[in-house]
């Protein structure tokens, strides 16, 4: 354990120890949200110190509640309560003030009774109680029978029955849902399908849950239209999905996997494989395990025979796991006659087992795998898009042959697949040129994303932008620019490129050039913060032409439309805002729409909040907003909302300046930012005068706040805290 760790548990011991509750409750929730990660992956950093939170929370419990202190100690319990805990549990449970209390304090129960051998007594009566206690709501009734239902005793399986006659839908179907699992479904069936079968269409999705659980049952995964012709099949078909005992399924089970019925023996095989099918009815599912030799071998046997219905499933059972070397035959014999795509997708993974179990890799099988991807009579399907993974992680580099044949004759869903799989292997310094030129041919539109990836991406690197993704530029100098910022390395030709962008007249160019300089994932993520500085006074340039200029085209950029150019000049602005304050006010003077003038209201924002005293020019440029009868009202309101939250008395006289004109909102938020204390006696007389003149009813909201506080200031001398 480092000294970090051994601080930090110390640390947190001593919060626990504190005599303030409120520092124990405050060390117990913290212990709560540690352990909620943990459902990600990893342990909580505290379980070293699980029985000194366990005893805090005890002796929390023990005392009177103060504030949510028992809410705390009870969710700490639900993850540590022990047999002992049952008592003191139930003891809050019976005096639980609201409806937390009472939730956490049945989590808590639930783990407590678990932990017994024989539940305790006065707390099992006392959930068993709330079960049926009309006076709770719904939901803590269901909450009380949760807190029971892991527990495996003939009492509360009695409950549920019970619960499952109750007159409220939702309880009948929580308690329906209690009776179907498998091995309760074996005693309840009749009664849980009766339930069913006694509900509305539109009961919810719990209730037709239940009814796939308990009329349906699992039939099989690739034969579900299909029913058996033989009365002694079906029957065992139908125990199989709804068993009485252990010994009956798996006398079922036989039954199908012997059968000379393909679809029988099909069925039998998708039970043995699926989560859902043999093992989850099973009570001892390990009595599957015995099996296996026997449907392997059932498996192999289907295969041989020309052209089963049932090869799809046996292909299944064996997969990647259970393939051998010796299966090779086998799949080339299925992979020539069929033509089936979920054959061929299931061969794929039995293959891939093949090659990862074989020393040397059988090359009728790679060439079988290789044909098939670039097989014109088969369109693009998962088969295709498996055998070019398989081929990829089988062999390495060794199957680039296979993948540049595919990006050559293969359709354009090959390719962005072959392209992935050869970039993640390494052949994207090995076959670049080739790559790239196939790339290229997508028109910046990648045909699939393999595993969530943009193959185009994965090529020529990331960001093609922020704000023109999608967009490719038509002039060859301004692609290959284009296509050098992409690359990782930042040198001399990087910012030539850059600048060949920026000074172009393209605006797709100027504002993929503006989105790299400015972007975390740009010229930053290749060069740090200061490969910005060699094209920065270009950048400044450019950002006050866009923003003097009308929107760009709306085809350049699919997602943003015409907006694209102001947005990836005003994104590089918010960049060089705090340095460059004079540029953020003469473009605030000069925006020439309303979007753009409300960025760059954000940036002055930004600014002001990290200044000390306001910067005159910004000052001065929200003053001409606040008093340009062009401007849209709010947007001259925000403007001197802004002086009034700057912090000095730079921003004194623009305000004073707004007062004079004559819209009353923008003279009543003027008036506000004059009423700070350290300008408010000097202004006394302005302020009164303009009260004077506002209207009593009905006024503004920005009106009745300056007059409420003048109200105040008449009572009192201080006027309201400084901005």
């Amino acid at each position: 354990m480092s000294d970090e760790e051994k601080s930090r548990l110390g640390e947190f011991s001593a919060r626990l120890e504190s005599d303030d509750i409120d520092v124990v409750r405050g060390a117990l929730d913290d212990y709560q949200s540690a352990q909620a990660v943990t459902r990600w992956g990893g342990d909580n950093p505290y379980w070293p110190l699980d029985n000194e939170v366990r005893f805090a929370a005890r002796d929390l419990l023990g005392r009177s509640p103060s504030g949510r202190s028992h809410a705390s100690a009870l969710t700490v319990m639900w993850h540590l309560a022990e047999e002992e805990d049952a008592d003191l549990i139930a003891e809050v449970l019976e005096g639980a003030p609201d409806g937390e209390v009472r939730e956490m304090a049945l989590l808590a129960a639930g783990t407590a009774l678990a932990q017994g051998e024989e539940p305790n007594g006065r707390l099992f009566a006392l959930i068993s109680d709330m079960v049926f206690d009309e006076r709770l709501d719904v939901g803590e009734r269901k909450d009380a029978m949760q807190a029971l239902d892991d527990l495996d005793l003939p009492e509360v399986e009695d409950l549920i029955v019970r619960l499952s006659e109750s007159s409220e839908l939702e309880l009948q179907v929580y308690a329906a849902g209690c009776l179907a699992t498998p091995l309760r479904l074996r005693a309840h069936r009749d009664r849980v399908r009766r339930l069913a079968e006694s509900w509305s269409e539109d009961a919810g999705w719990e209730a037709e849950r239940i009814r796939r659980e308990a009329c349906e049952g699992f039939h099989s995964t690739y034969w579900k239209d299909t029913e058996l012709d033989d009365p002694m099949l079906r029957k065992a078909h139908d125990e199989l999905r709804f068993p009485l005992s252990d010994e009956g399924c798996l006398h079922a089970f036989g039954t199908l996997l012997r059968s000379e019925d393909p679809v029988a023996v099909g069925i039998a095989l998708d039970h043995y494989d699926s989560s859902e099918g043999l093992r989850h009815v099973l009570d001892d599912e390990e009595r599957a395990e015995s099996y296996l030799p026997e449907v392997l071998a059932r498996a192999r046997e289907v295969l041989r025979r020309p052209i089963s219905p049932a090869e799809v499933s046996a292909l299944n059972v064996i997969g990647a796991r259970h393939a051998e070397p010796r299966d090779a035959d086998l799949l080339l014999d299925v992979l020539l006659r069929t033509d089936s795509n979920s054959v061929r997708a299931e061969a794929m993974w039995v293959a891939s087992g093949v090659l990862d179990a074989a020393e040397v890799k059988d090359d009728r099988l790679v060439a079988a795998l290789g044909d098939l991807i670039i097989d014109p009579s088969v369109g693009f399907c998962v088969a295709k898009e498996t055998a070019i993974r398989v081929l990829a992680e089988s062999l390495g580099a060794d199957a680039d042959d296979i993948l540049l044949r595919a990006l050559r004759e293969g359709e354009p869903e090959v390719q962005a697949h072959a392209s992935y799989y050869l970039v993640e292997t390494g052949g994207l310094d090995r076959h670049r040129t080739t790559l790239e030129e196939v790339a290229e041919s997508w028109d910046d539109r990648p045909p699939q994303r393999p595993w969530g990836q943009d193959p185009i991406e994965l090529i020529f690197g990331k960001p093609h932008s922020v704000h023109w993704k999608g967009h490719r530029l038509a002039d060859p100098d301004l692609y290959r620019a284009h296509k050098r910022l992409r690359a990782p390395v930042v040198d001399e030709s990087y910012h030539q490129a850059l600048r060949t962008l920026l000074e172009s007249e393209d605006q797709a160019a100027v504002g993929i050039a503006l989105d790299h300089w400015w972007s975390p994932d740009g010229v930053v993520k290749r060069g740090g913060e200061e490969a910005r500085g060699p094209e920065r006074a270009l950048v400044l340039d450019r950002i006050r032409e866009v923003l003097r200029q009308p929107p760009s085209p709306a085809g350049l950029s699919r997602t943003y439309g015409p907006e694209a150019k102001h947005l990836s000049a005003l994104s590089a602005l918010d960049v060089v805002a705090a340095e460059e304050p004079s540029l953020v006010a003469e473009v605030l003077e000069t925006a020439t729409g309303e979007r753009v003038r409300e960025r760059v209201l954000d940036a002055v924002e930004a600014v002001f909040n990290d200044a000390e005293e306001a910067d005159l020019r910004l000052v001065e440029a929200l003053g001409k907003v606040a008093c340009d009868e062009n401007v849209p009202l709010y947007t001259r309101v925000r403007a001197l909302e802004l002086l009034d939250e700057s912090l000095g008395t730079n921003s004194v006289e623009a305000l004073v300046r707004a007062t004079r004109c004559p819209e009353v909102e923008v003279q009543a938020a003027a008036a506000w930012g004059l009423m700070r204390e350290e300008v408010f006696e000097s202004q006394r007389a302005l302020l009164g005068e303009l009260n004077a003149n506002w209207p009593v009813e009905d006024a503004p909201w920005e009106v009745t706040r300056v007059r409420d506080m003048l109200n105040a200031a008449k009572r009192r001398p201080a006027a309201r805290a400084g901005g």
